[in-house]
């Protein structure tokens, strides 16, 4: 009888044992497969972030590119009526036409204007887009960039007639004389058994082993940079 139960208390030592075990092993499973979904939850998360702010940066860049090139374009008027159709009076910004991005004008000061139909385009220092990837989405990046001095485009203005006295530099209309970029014309050199020739650039001078004199006067001019007014 004795011997008997000794044995059916080693055999219930080796079925808690072997229940134990198993709890254990389940746990440690349990606890790999959490450690894993979590990280593949959070990888997921990650990538529709780091997607989200992507096309969030490229449409706040798509804004300030559009806004520059309205305002470069602008021959002047107040911001409402440049921006016609995007100026939103109440929210002090104008709608990109397309969508996922605002933009924003800001003054001398750096502040955002918020008067569009008594303000000037010319007031427009700098621009601020902010862009989203979607409708509703709360990841936003903001891009900004300083709208240049001029406004619009230049052009280099030649001619033959040294001084411009007989004839205005700029003539196109809408531009002026930004800077006077100076002579420019021919060389050439004409010594022994050679003779070489060479253009001169705005600004430059006859000089180098060629020499130093002009071809002839009908080849000097003066140059000027014209920019848009």
């Amino acid at each position: 009888m004795k011997q008997k139960s000794k044995y059916k208390n080693k055999e219930k030592a080796r079925k808690g044992s072997a229940l134990l075990l198993t709890t254990i092993l389940l746990f440690v499973v349990l606890s790999l497969v959490v450690s894993l979904s979590y990280v593949t939850v959070m990888e997921q998360q990650m990538s529709s972030k780091t997607k989200s702010s992507v096309g969030s940066f490229f449409n706040a860049d798509s804004g300030v590119e559009w806004a520059l090139n309205k305002i470069a374009n602008s021959p002047g008027g107040k911001i409402s009526a440049v921006f016609s159709g995007q100026w939103q009076e109440a929210n002090d910004y104008a709608a990109c036409p397309m969508e996922g991005c605002n933009v924003y004008f800001l003054d001398e000061n750096g502040k955002v204007i918020t008067d569009g139909a008594a303000t000037d385009v010319s007031a427009i220092k700098a621009v601020r887009s902010v862009g989203t990837q979607t409708a509703g989405d709360p990841t936003q990046r903001a891009v900004e960039a300083a709208v240049g001095a001029t406004g619009g485009i230049c052009y280099t203005d030649y001619s033959l007639d040294p001084g411009k006295t007989t004839a205005t530099p700029c003539s196109v209309s809408g531009f002026s004389v930004k800077a006077d970029l100076g002579n420019w014309g021919g060389c050439y050199s004409n010594g022994g058994n050679f003779y070489a020739a060479y253009s001169r650039p705005p600004g430059g001078k006859c000089s180098g082993n060629y020499g130093g004199l002009f071809n002839s006067s009908t080849n000097e001019g003066e140059a000027y940079l014209c920019c848009q007014n």
